[in-house]
C-alpha cells in the first residue's frame, strides 16, 4: 500500500497526493509548503504540482481571494486572463472562459470540493447563492478548456474547482462583517473543531442584504422587478473522519436560500426566489488495487421565477453515484479509471406537475505516462450514455410541437483530453494539448414547460427532445517560463476552438400579432481563435505585481433567425488588458487592479418579451482597489472599491454598474 502511494509523485511524503479531485483528504497546505508550489487536482484527477499541469489552468490562493476585498467568486475571477465576467445585477455576475459569454452561461462547470454547483435546469450557476464563505476557501483552480472527459457533461468551456479548507487537517476559525453602498449588510462564521483525534468539523454561515443598481431603469415593468432587495442565508457542515488507518469517511451538508433579480437567458429581468439543499457522501480506501473512491451526493433545487407578467415555479433534483480507483503500474505509469450513474429531472410545481428527465451513465479512464524526466503524456476518456423521458401534459395544450413520445431518446457521446508536457529546462515549460468536451442541452432546453396568456396575446416556448448536444474541440499550445530576476514569470498561450451544433432558445414556430410561439433548437456552429499572455513579478519585499492580455476573435456561423437569440460574435470582447499592483507591509496592505475591455454588442429584451434587440457595450476601464490594516494580530479592518472611478458605467446590456465601496472588519482567531 505505502509502495504504491509512495511511487505515484516519488516521495513518501506524497501519500496525501494520491487522493482523488472530489476528495477534501488532500493536506494541501503541508504539500504546498513541501513543493514550494499549490497543489491541484483538477488537471487530471490525480494531484500532481501546478507546473505539472497538461493543461492551461490558474489556481487562486486564500491569500489571492483575501486581497482582492471581493465579497463573491466572480469579482476574483475577473482577475484571470482569459476569464469573462459580466455583472447584470448587484446579485448576478455570469462567468466565462474565453468569451461565449451569456446570461444563465451554460459553458463553465463549477464544483465545491468536487460536487457539482452547476444548476442543470438552466444550465447556469447561480455564483450569489453557492454554500461557500469567502474565509472558509483555501484555493480556486480554473480550468481553461474542455475538460469533459474528468468532469463529465457541460465542462465545455473550463471548469472552475472551488476547494476549502479541510476539516481533519486546517484550523480556520474567522468572523467577517461587512457594510457599504447598495445598502450592503453582510456577516459570516467559520469554525473547525475536533471529535477526538480523528474526526474533524467545520462549520460555516453566512448571508447578506443588499438593493439594487438604480440608474437608468427605463422599462415600467423591470421597475418593478428591480425593486427586490437582493439576500441571501446560507449555511454549511462538513465532517472528515479517519475510519482506518488507511480510509476516510466525509460527509457534508448545505443549505442556501437567496432572493434575487436576474438578467435571464432570454435577456430580460425577472425576480428569483432560490432554495437549495445538498447532502454528500465520500468514502475513500488505500487498497491493495489502488486508491478507491466512492461518492454520491444529492443536490435539489426548489426556484420561483416571476415578474409582472410571469411566475413560474419549478424542482431540479440531481442525484450523483461514482466510483474510480487511482493506481500505478511500475514507475511511470499512473491509471485512473471510473464510472458513474447521473438522475437529473426537472418537475413543473407551479400547476401541471410535468417532468422532464434523464439518466447519464458513464465510464471513463485517464493514463498518464512520465516517459522521461522532460516529457509527460496525459490521455483521459470517458464515455457517457444519456437516455431522456417525460410525463405529463404541455402547458399551451395543442400549442405544443411534441408528445411524451418524443422524448424517448438516448444519446451516446465520448469525450477527450490528451495533453503533452515538455520540461525543456529547469524554467522552460511547453504545452501542447487537444480537447474534445460535449455540452449536453440544460432541462429547460430540452423540456421547457412555459406558456402563458397576457390578454388576448399568446407566448409559447418549448424545448426540444430533437436537440443536440454541443461538440466543443479545442487544440492549444502553451509556453511558460520562470524569471527568477523578477521574482515571478510569464505564461502564454494560443488556442483555436470549435464548437458544432450551438443551440438557441428562440426558434421561431408561430409567429402573429396575437401570437409567439418557440421552441429551442440547434443553430449552426462557431470558431474561435485566441492568444493569451501574463507576465507577474516582485519589487523588493513589499511590492508584486501582473499585467495581462487576452486577445480572441469570434466567428459564428448561425441561422438567420439565431441572430435575435445569441449572438457570440459580437458579445465576445476581442481585447482584455489587465494590470495589478499589491503592497504589503508590517500591519498595511494595499492592492490595485485595473481592466481594460473593448466595445461589444449584447442582446437585450424589454419586459414584456415583445422586442429583442442588440444593445452596443462601449469599451470600458474600471478599477477596484482594496486598502487592510491589521489592529491587532488577527483582526484585519480594511476598505476595498469596486468600479471606483466612476459612479456608474455601462458594462453589460442591463442597467449600469454603479460604484461599489465596502468596508469590512475580519477576525481570525
Amino acid at each position: 500500500m505505502n509502495k504504491f502511494l509512495g511511487g505515484v509523485l516519488g516521495t513518501a511524503t506524497a501519500i496525501a497526493l494520491a487522493l482523488p479531485a472530489a476528495a477534501q483528504t488532500i493536506d494541501y497546505g503541508s504539500l504546498e509548503q513541501l513543493f514550494g508550489e499549490p497543489v491541484t487536482t483538477s488537471a487530471t484527477g490525480k494531484p500532481q504540482r501546478a507546473s505539472d499541469a497538461p493543461v492551461s489552468m490558474e489556481i487562486i490562493s486564500a491569500d489571492d481571494i483575501r486581497r482582492t476585498g471581493a465579497t463573491n467568486i466572480p469579482d476574483i475571477l475577473q482577475r484571470v486572463v482569459g476569464l469573462d465576467v459580466a455583472r447584470f445585477a448587484v446579485s448576478q455576475s455570469e462567468v466565462s472562459v474565453r468569451g461565449y459569454n451569456s446570461s444563465f452561461n451554460p459553458r463553465l462547470l463549477v464544483l465545491v470540493d468536487g460536487r457539482q454547483v452547476y444548476l442543470d435546469h438552466y444550465g447556469m450557476t447561480n455564483w450569489d447563492a453557492l454554500p461557500v464563505q469567502m474565509a472558509e476557501i483555501r484555493q480556486i483552480e480554473v480550468v481553461k478548456g474542455p475538460n469533459t472527459a474528468l468532469f463529465g457533461f457541460n465542462a465545455v468551456g473550463g471548469v472552475v474547482n472551488i476547494i476549502t479548507y479541510s476539516p481533519l487537517y486546517d484550523d480556520v476559525d474567522n468572523v467577517t462583517v461587512r457594510t457599504g453602498t447598495q445598502g450592503y449588510r453582510e456577516g459570516s462564521a467559520v469554525t473547525t473543531f475536533k471529535l477526538g483525534e480523528k474526526v474533524g468539523v467545520r462549520l460555516s454561515t453566512g448571508g447578506y442584504n443588499a438593493e439594487n443598481f438604480d440608474t437608468n431603469v427605463t422599462d415600467p415593468g423591470e421597475r418593478d422587478t428591480l425593486s427586490l432587495s437582493p439576500r441571501r442565508r446560507s449555511l454549511a457542515a462538513n465532517v472528515l473522519a479517519q475510519v482506518t488507518p488507511d480510509s476516510q469517511l466525509g460527509a457534508e451538508f448545505t443549505g442556501v436560500h437567496e432572493r434575487r433579480t436576474e438578467m435571464v437567458n432570454s435577456y430580460f429581468y425577472a425576480n428569483g426566489d432560490y432554495e437549495l439543499w445538498s447532502g454528500k457522501l465520500t468514502y475513500t480506501a488505500n487498497t491493495g488495487i489502488g486508491l478507491v473512491e466512492a461518492t454520491a451526493y444529492q443536490n435539489v433545487a426548489d426556484v420561483d421565477a416571476f415578474t409582472s407578467n410571469l411566475n413560474v415555479a419549478f424542482n431540479n433534483t440531481v442525484r450523483v453515484a461514482k466510483i474510480q480507483d487511482l493506481f500505478k503500474v511500475g514507475t511511470d505509469h499512473s491509471f485512473r479509471v471510473s464510472a458513474e450513474w447521473r438522475n437529473n429531472q426537472l418537475k413543473d410545481i407551479s400547476g401541471t406537475d410535468a417532468k422532464v428527465s434523464y439518466d447519464v451513465y458513464s465510464v471513463g479512464g485517464m493514463w498518464d505516462w512520465a516517459i522521461s524526466e522532460k516529457w509527460n503524456l496525459v490521455n483521459a476518456l470517458r464515455l457517457d450514455h444519456l437516455r431522456l423521458d417525460r410525463s405529463g401534459p404541455f402547458q399551451g395544450g395543442a400549442s405544443a410541437p411534441f408528445t411524451n413520445d418524443d422524448y424517448d431518446r438516448s444519446l451516446t457521446q465520448p469525450s477527450f483530453n490528451s495533453g503533452l508536457v515538455y520540461k525543456a529546462t529547469d524554467i522552460d515549460t511547453v504545452r501542447l494539448s487537444v480537447a474534445r468536451g460535449v455540452g449536453v442541452p440544460s432541462l429547460f432546453e430540452f423540456g421547457n414547460m412555459q406558456a402563458s396568456f397576457f390578454g388576448p396575446f399568446f407566448f409559447g416556448s418549448y424545448g426540444s427532445p430533437r436537440l443536440d448536444p454541443t461538440i466543443v474541440t479545442n487544440y492549444e499550445l502553451a509556453y511558460d517560463r520562470a524569471i527568477k530576476e523578477i521574482g515571478g514569470g510569464l505564461r502564454t498561450s494560443v488556442y483555436y476552438q470549435t464548437n458544432e451544433d450551438v443551440r438557441s432558445a428562440s426558434r421561431p414556430l408561430v409567429s402573429s400579432p396575437l401570437a409567439i410561439v418557440s421552441e429551442t433548437d440547434n443553430v449552426g456552429d462557431s470558431k474561435a481563435v485566441g492568444a493569451e499572455a501574463s507576465l507577474r513579478g516582485k519589487i523588493g519585499s513589499d511590492w508584486s505585481w501582473k499585467v495581462g492580455y487576452a486577445f480572441e476573435v469570434v466567428k459564428d456561423d448561425y441561422e438567420a433567425f439565431a441572430a435575435t437569440a445569441v449572438n457570440h460574435e459580437d458579445s465576445t470582447p476581442r481585447h482584455k488588458l489587465s494590470a495589478e499592483l499589491g503592497y504589503t507591509h508590517g500591519k498595511w496592505e494595499a492592492n490595485l487592479f485595473g481592466q481594460y475591455i473593448s466595445s461589444t454588442d449584447m442582446l437585450r429584451s424589454s419586459s414584456d418579451f415583445l422586442t429583442v434587440g442588440s444593445s452596443n457595450i462601449p469599451s470600458s476601464l474600471t478599477l477596484a482597489a482594496r486598502v487592510g490594516y491589521e489592529i491587532t494580530e488577527g483582526v484585519q479592518l480594511a476598505a476595498t472599491g469596486f468600479n471606483i472611478t466612476q459612479d456608474s458605467q455601462r458594462l453589460t446590456s442591463g442597467y449600469p454598474e454603479e460604484r461599489r465601496i465596502l468596508f469590512s472588519l475580519s477576525s481570525n482567531f
